[in-house]
């Protein structure tokens, strides 16, 4: 990938809301070109998608929490289950906005997700212990959240 167009990806990804004459000046590129690098790049699926950054304390979603989920591997009379039927069964969840793979000591998993209480909370992670391979879970109440929104630091010319 270009240097150019990995500038254009962090201006996005930090939500830089300005004009596209001036993200074009930021970036040293014609605002003809810079459109046509942000199309080429949603058409090959480097960009998939724009979301709106929300103040969620303003909605009926207002506890954010993060769940690291250990998977099994193996349970007993069953055997393996394919990380594929844990991910499908936790796909099914509404009030789950982001599912992470990772590579740690103690889990396999990390999700994000949006409740409107804590008794919503407990149901929610009571309902996640029953999926078949899940082998543990710890949560996280996210306290407040922080988006970053000015450009990144890089000289282009």
């Amino acid at each position: 990938m270009m240097e150019k167009d990995e500038i254009i990806l962090k201006v996005l990804e930090r939500n830089f809301n300005i004009s596209s004459r001036e993200f074009s000046r930021l970036i040293g590129i014609p605002a003809s070109t810079l459109h046509r690098r942000i199309k080429r790049m949603e058409k090959e699926g480097t960009i998939k998608g724009y979301k709106a950054i929300i103040n969620y304390g303003k909605t009926s979603r207002a506890i954010g929490v993060v769940v690291l989920i250990s998977i099994a591997e193996v349970i007993l009379e069953r055997g393996h289950v394919p990380k594929a039927d844990i991910m499908a069964s936790l796909e099914k969840f509404d009030e789950i906005e982001e599912i992470d793979e990772v590579q740690a000591a103690n889990f396999d998993l990390v999700l994000k997700a949006r409740l409107s209480s804590l008794r919503e909370l407990s149901d929610f992670v009571e309902q996640l212990r029953f999926i078949e391979g899940i082998e543990e879970i710890s949560t996280a109440i996210i306290t407040d959240e922080i988006t970053l929104p000015h450009a990144p630091r890089c000289a282009v010319r």
